[in-house]
């Protein structure tokens, strides 16, 4: 069984420099990618990462005061992405 992918949306491109320096530093394994429509129109950067890296990566966000604009739980339906807020 496959594990969970997540992404975290960020209400600036800036926002997510930071968030991904700060993985970096922490030695993550982060994906930074374009937001998926499904989430917004608007142009911008997401992180993703694996479920296995929940729990560091919440503790980044709080440990470093990051800000971030969602949490979504990545789901795959036949094929179909759905993106699912959790925070």
């Amino acid at each position: 069984m496959d594990e969970n992918q997540y992404i975290i949306t960020f209400n600036s491109t800036h926002h997510a420099l930071a968030f991904e320096k700060a993985a970096s530093d922490n030695n993550m394994k982060i994906t930074i990618l374009p937001v998926p429509r499904n989430i917004a129109a608007s142009c911008g950067l997401a992180i993703m990462f694996d479920e296995v890296d929940f729990e560091n990566i919440t503790t980044l966000i709080k440990d470093k005061n990051l800000n971030y604009a969602g949490i979504y739980i990545v789901k795959n339906d036949k094929g179909k992405k759905d993106y699912i807020r959790i925070g």
